[in-house]
């Protein structure tokens, strides 16, 4: 993302998931995040939480990016731009991919992707699981994540596709402030 003219992206606090996008000076609240075109900003704030999409790396196919304003049906907050996160789908052949990465502070990551290929009535599935764990390189920022994702999909001719998605990203982690504790002084 931080090679599109007016996208800069970044971690922010260190902890695990803890990143901001901004589009032409806009963030987050004013960005709309979609996966496969299917709003996840907060609807309270507007804001987009990215730890709770750890593992989506793994599967995305492409990003879609839009600066500016964008005319949609839906409500969104899109006056700095849209952003659409398109995962992987089926593929014509089955494939197995596995991944093991491994770092200081007992960074340890490791993930495995499988798709059936397209299988008979034009059916096929992508499965991916990941596992990550760190004691972090600053104290307290220690993670344990968990991510899964599951896609079924069907395609009736070559228009048209259903897909059936299942997300998922359990975790624990710890955030660092920029405050000062009261029990520091």
């Amino acid at each position: 993302l931080n090679n599109m003219p007016g996208v800069y992206a970044t971690q922010q606090g260190g902890g695990a998931g803890d990143a901001r996008i901004t589009i032409r000076g806009f963030n987050q609240r004013n960005i709309a995040v979609m996966i496969d075109g299917i709003p996840v900003n907060d609807m309270e704030n507007g804001w987009v939480y990215w730890s709770n999409w750890f593992g989506l790396g793994g599967v995305t196919a492409l990003t879609q990016v839009q600066r500016g304003l964008g005319s949609s049906r839906i409500a969104n907050p899109a006056v700095g731009g849209t952003m659409n996160i398109i995962t992987k789908g089926i593929t014509n052949k089955p494939f197995v991919a596995a991944n093991v990465e491994f770092g200081d502070s007992r960074y340890q990551k490791y993930s495995i992707d499988y798709s059936t290929g397209k299988l008979k009535g034009d059916w096929g599935m992508v499965m991916s699981f990941t596992k990550r764990s760190s004691t972090g390189y600053v104290d307290q920022l220690f993670d344990d994540m968990y991510a899964y994702f599951f896609k079924v999909e069907k395609q009736f001719g070559k228009t048209s596709t259903l897909s059936l998605t299942a997300i998922g990203a359990p975790q624990s982690h710890g955030q660092r402030s920029y405050r000062a504790r009261l029990s520091l002084y």
